[in-house]
């Protein structure tokens, strides 16, 4: 068993912090979660993607040698090993009934070996990196699987990440419009959808296949199980009498925190404090009835990066960002949180803001790496969660839609994924 050892120089205490809210997360640990998912509170800044695309959906193909790259960081340092496998999953993310041998080649189990520790900043962190496949492990069939990494000594869950592996065999017509119906018109995106499967034996299409559509690679509100309703020849069609609709939102509130030295876009202020940083964001104010202004953003994305220093990984700082949530008539009985790709979308207490009746504004602060961060407000309300109630929705809001397809033979035990296309919305 390996012994850990940790490495601090900003002082014993916030490591101690850190140490009992570890304990305290251990103890009260949930099962496996098939979704993406931080369980342990010292993982920061969690990112998989394709090597190089550092915003792109964790999406490969079988026969590519294409690699997606995992990478994060442990803030409480030191040299703890990880370990990490892979699990095939259904269209629906639960687990096929196959044996580990029929969907991978190598080993389960394996320690990630790349790791380093961070340099010149406040707050010691080691980061970590794991590229799949790897000369360890690869895997032999298409469709949904789940990475799982653990902590190595104490075998508890640390991380859990969906990625898909894609085996071409059908092809994908498709293209965004706006809704014909007058209550929809201005506010969401309607797909039209059809697939063409001439090089591929399908016996019973509206049986064996299966789609899902995600927003912005996200899936907390994808549209699954979408079958054909009749084929044309070779032709599926999906005819679902305009159902295959998005809510738009609008583009993503952003803050530029690559530097610590000068604020950036929509950063009020950096303070600088003996042991770290401090953030303060630009007041956010409601957007539901405000003029739709057009930006680039990362589609509630985000990217680590320094613009003080030279490596964006090991150099980078961690800062306590501010936010700020004007409402003078806060709705009741209802917790606001900040989300994003940062914290997989997850309603968590650490992103949940409290109101300040003085301020008449919900306030909060959270933990990020330097970067480039996308964000936005949602409310939670007797467990509804409301995506629109900040943020509001125009159609005119440029969305990337990813379709999946999915087939299953009559007599096969797994989902196969035969196509992915992903599309823009511009108007």
């Amino acid at each position: 068993m390996q012994k850990r050892s940790l490495s601090i120089t900003f002082g014993s205490m916030r490591w101690i912090f850190w140490m009992m809210i570890s304990v305290m997360s251990l103890q009260a640990q949930t099962d496996l979660r098939y979704e993406d998912y931080v369980y342990l509170p010292h993982i920061k800044s969690v990112k998989f993607h394709h090597e190089g695309l550092f915003t792109s959906t964790p999406i490969v193909d079988l026969s590519s040698g294409g690699q997606l790259l995992l990478s994060f960081d442990d803030i409480l340092g030191g040299d703890i090993t990880y370990t990490y496998q892979v699990l095939h999953c259904d269209k629906d993310w639960r687990p096929s009934d196959i044996d580990e041998y029929d969907y991978i080649d190598g080993f389960n189990e394996e320690e990630i070996e790349r790791w380093s520790y961070s340099n010149g900043v406040k707050m010691d962190y080691t980061h970590y990196e794991l590229y799949l496949p790897n000369s360890n492990l690869n895997w032999l069939l298409s469709g949904n699987y789940l990475l799982i990494v653990r902590d190595e000594e104490t075998d508890e869950i640390a991380l859990t990440r969906r990625f898909m592996v894609v085996d071409p065999q059908v092809q994908i017509f498709s293209e965004v419009k706006r809704p014909i119906a007058a209550t929809k018109i201005k506010t969401h995106h309607q797909i039209e959808l059809g697939v063409n499967y001439k090089n591929f034996n399908i016996v019973n299409p509206q049986r064996e296949i299966y789609v899902t559509i995600l927003k912005n690679g996200q899936w907390h509100d994808a549209m699954t199980d979408i079958q054909p309703k009749f084929t044309t020849g070779y032709d599926m069609q999906f005819d679902l009498a305009n159902r295959i609709l998005f809510p738009a939102g609008r583009e993503y509130r952003f803050a530029d925190l690559r530097s610590v030295r000068y604020p950036g876009a929509r950063i009020h202020s950096i303070d600088r404090r003996p042991d770290g940083y401090d953030a303060i964001l630009n007041l956010d104010k409601s957007r539901q009835y405000a003029n739709y202004f057009d930006y680039d953003d990362l589609n509630g994305n985000y990217i680590v990066e320094t613009q003080d220093l030279n490596n964006n990984d090991l150099q980078s700082e961690y800062i306590d960002v501010h936010f700020t949530l004007e409402d003078k008539n806060p709705p009741q009985d209802a917790d606001i949180y900040v989300v994003g790709a940062f914290n997989d979308w997850q309603l968590r207490e650490e992103n949940r803001l409290d109101y300040n009746i003085k301020l008449q504004s919900y306030i909060g602060s959270i933990l990020l790496k330097q970067g480039y961060y996308d964000y936005q407000y949602v409310v939670e309300q007797d467990g509804d969660i409301n995506y629109e109630y900040y943020e509001g929705n125009t159609y005119k809001t440029r969305n990337q839609y990813t379709i999946l397809v999915y087939y299953r033979a009559f007599s096969e035990r797994y989902d196969q994924l035969i196509a992915v296309q992903t599309i823009d919305s511009r108007f």
